[in-house]
């Protein structure tokens, strides 16, 4: 049986949060992460287990952005006019391009961080919003303040539209295809020091390759031919003991999680 990674109150809050922040940003944008993979497998994975795939607790979004518009255009689009509607809505500027919402599990109340620090910390759970760009622009720093992340691999989808429009709970999303939300993830992977985020990215990957609309051989011949370098780093993060942990998690034996993971460096 599936284990969710994360308290029931905290998933369940982000995909709340998820579903009323997407209506208010200004389009086009990427639902990319832990919910872009959600909405990309979770009809098949619950087929297979009965119980729907593991929630996320961030939501992250991608905005374009084209390098060599003006300052003054750069101002004014999508990804400018997002930050603006996260913020009216409660989200709190976090780090460089994370904003954050502060939440008592017990109530679903949200608190400031004034209010927070009075109260324990396993009693609150923060809900963030990754706001990212597909290209920096050069003047992004003096415009925003702040360094922007970017996803190039996020560039192919609004250049070549490659797009996937899926329906969640009546709301329309854009989000990669299987193979390139499956890069971000393969890359993601390599960077990971927190453990929940490791687990979660080793749950991910397995779950694009096995559970995906396209099938398993398909997604790995692309992925072999486009992405060679990220197939190979990505399972080398892939430990045993990451493994066991995502077997676990998904709901399978670890032999079955290795055996579909190993797709990715077979015949490369």
């Amino acid at each position: 049986m599936p284990e969710q990674l994360y308290d029931r109150v905290e998933y369940e809050s982000a995909l709340t949060a998820l579903k009323e922040i997407v209506t208010q940003l200004p389009e086009p944008f990427v639902l990319i992460g832990g919910w872009g993979v959600y909405v990309t497998v979770n009809e098949s994975f619950a087929d297979e287990h009965g119980a729907p795939y593991l929630g996320s607790r961030d939501i992250d979004v991608c905005f374009q952005v084209d390098p060599d518009c003006s300052e003054s255009e750069l101002r004014t689009c999508t990804f400018s006019q997002a930050l603006t509607v996260i913020q009216s809505i409660g989200y709190s500027p976090d780090g460089s391009f994370r904003y954050c919402k502060i939440i008592k599990k017990d109530t679903g109340e949200v608190v400031t961080k004034e209010v927070a620090r009075n109260i324990g910390m396993y009693d609150l759970f923060y809900l963030y919003i990754d706001v990212m760009v597909d290209n920096i622009h050069p003047k992004q720093k003096d415009v925003f303040g702040f360094h922007v992340l970017d996803e190039p691999v996020i560039r192919r989808v609004f250049s070549e539209s490659t797009g996937v429009t899926v329906v969640l709970n009546g709301v329309e999303l854009l989000i990669p295809p299987p193979v390139m939300l499956l890069v971000t993830k393969l890359v993601s992977i390599q960077n990971r020091t927190k453990d929940d985020k490791l687990t979660k990215d080793a749950c991910d990957i397995y779950a694009i390759l096995w559970y995906s609309s396209i099938s398993y051989k398909k997604i790995l011949e692309e992925i072999h031919r486009q992405y060679p370098q990220e197939c190979r780093a990505g399972f080398d993060a892939i430990t045993d003991d990451v493994s066991k942990k995502a077997a676990r998690h998904l709901g399978i034996d670890v032999e079955t999680y290795r055996g579909v993971i190993r797709g990715l460096i077979e015949n490369l």
